[in-house]
């Protein structure tokens, strides 16, 4: 599998699956990884957080890949995700994403992203806790 297939992979694996799953989360992030989105920082301990407040607040998550790059250990990415929440709203955020990969493992990733649809709220979707 490719790094590219490994990014995509991730994404289904941990962010569209409904139920929040710490072990599957290890099974692609790093104990060192580090997420910068909107200039919000997560380390490891604060993403697992952010994927368990995602799942407490949606019921899915659907991501869909525009466009997918890797070279060396660097997979760049447009995606859009579609998020249905338990309260019934829906939001629709376009992401432009850098990660890192060693051993296999994300080791950080770079996020800006842009609220299609939604709140006010779901602007911060990508870094709640």
């Amino acid at each position: 599998m490719d790094i590219t297939q490994r990014i995509a992979l991730a994404l289904r694996s941990v962010v569209c699956h409904p139920d929040h799953n710490e072990a599957k989360i290890r099974e692609f992030f790093s104990p060192d990884y580090q997420q910068i989105v909107d200039g919000q920082t997560l380390d490891f301990t604060g993403f697992v957080e952010h994927m368990a407040r995602l799942k407490h607040l949606t019921h899915a998550i659907d991501v869909t890949v525009v466009a997918i790059a890797g070279q060396n250990n660097d997979v760049l990415t447009h995606h859009r995700v579609a998020v249905s929440k338990k309260d019934g709203t829906q939001a629709h955020i376009d992401v432009f994403a850098h990660f890192t990969l060693e051993n296999g493992l994300i080791t950080r990733c770079e996020e800006l992203t842009r609220l299609v649809q939604g709140t006010a709220q779901d602007r911060s979707l990508g870094s709640v806790r």
